[in-house]
């Protein structure tokens, strides 16, 4: 028996525009975390906040008169509701002279999520603020204490609520793979972070660097990372859980700053995990729903042609894969339509 099975690809359509990030590493920080290394993930130095202030002034007058869409800002690299207020105050005040201008569209920044009370939000969203990304890492008791995050998921929990209720939007940074966590887990986790309604989501697979506690945990045996294929079966099956629950992931896993790839140690490092993970997702729902009727085995497919990369893979990583469900390039057509339709049957 021959079927015909349309489906849409299930990742929202979120906003467009790029974001500035301004790094202010180990801003605010009271300690740095059992991976962290600010300085060699963001390509910047620990430098004085009055300096990167007067420098970031000086680049947005040379740049955002000039740029064809404007751009977001992101304050990144520290805990930035934990910076002096003072310096909450003029960066903030400096990004929403910008945005008053329509230079800039948005402002978000990056904190803790035991770093952030009602009051505080408030007050800076007054000053300008629109977005805070929670650095929640996980919601797993047992992985934060073993991560010596300092703070517990009800913590987190709580954390999102008070951005939430004070009328901003909500991101969630999350780092798969810290130490005792599990695969499976790890996808627990998802579905809570989807009951949770963030606006946006970043995935962070954990990364063991050189110079961090983490690295002495590795040295000792005492860590053992994921290597890259379970990072991307994981974060693949969590990435397809939250597209499901109209909730973007607008980015997985860290970008190849130059002075950062000489101290991977050890971890899932690749320089396209994004586009490895969105084509296992391809995968994940063509197997869906094929093997969800009966296994029927693949006679064809029309695929979208925006989807055509992503189909076959970064280098062809899903050819093996598809030609195990019966499906070649010989018998895929690409079409100007948004929908993938699969002609299944003998």
């Amino acid at each position: 028996m021959r079927q015909t099975v349309q489906f849409s690809h299930p990742e929202p359509q979120g906003r467009s525009s790029s974001v500035w990030p301004v790094f202010l590493p180990f801003g605010g920080c009271s300690g740095k975390c059992i991976y962290c290394a600010q300085d060699l993930q963001t390509g910047t130095a620990e430098r004085d906040l009055a300096e990167i202030h007067s420098d970031l002034r000086q680049r947005l007058e040379i740049t955002l008169p000039f740029k064809k869409t404007p751009p977001e800002m992101g304050f990144y690299g520290g805990t930035f509701t934990c910076l002096p207020r003072m310096w909450q105050q003029r960066f903030l005040s400096l990004a929403d002279e910008y945005k008053q201008r329509g230079l800039l569209t948005r402002i978000r920044c990056s904190t803790r999520p035991d770093a952030v009370t009602p009051d505080l939000l408030g007050e800076l969203k007054r000053m300008g603020l629109d977005m805070v990304e929670l650095g929640i890492q996980s919601l797993d008791d047992e992985v934060l204490r073993a991560s010596r995050r300092g703070y517990s998921p009800d913590t987190a929990r709580r954390g999102c609520g008070t951005v939430r209720d004070q009328g901003l939007e909500l991101g969630i940074q999350l780092m798969p793979g810290l130490p005792v966590q599990t695969p499976l887990g790890w996808l627990e986790e998802a579905f809570e972070i989807s009951r949770l309604r963030p606006h946006s989501v970043r995935i962070y697979p954990c990364l063991v660097l050189e110079g961090t506690p983490l690295a002495e945990l590795w040295k000792s045996g005492a860590y053992r990372p994921w290597d890259t294929e379970r990072a991307i079966r994981a974060i693949s099956r969590a990435t397809l859980r939250l597209w499901r629950s109209d909730i973007p992931v607008i980015r997985i896993g860290l970008p190849p700053e130059r002075d950062l790839l000489p101290h991977i140690l050890a971890g899932p490092w690749h320089s396209a995990l994004g586009s490895l993970v969105r084509s296992r997702v391809l995968f994940y729902l063509l197997l869906g729903h094929s093997h969800g009727r009966d296994q029927s085995p693949i006679r064809g497919l029309d695929c979208p042609q925006k989807y055509q990369g992503e189909l076959w893979g970064h280098r062809g990583a899903n050819r093996r894969r598809l030609r195990n469900l019966g499906l070649s390039s010989q018998c895929v057509r690409y079409t100007d339509r948004s929908e993938f339709t699969l002609y299944l049957g003998h």
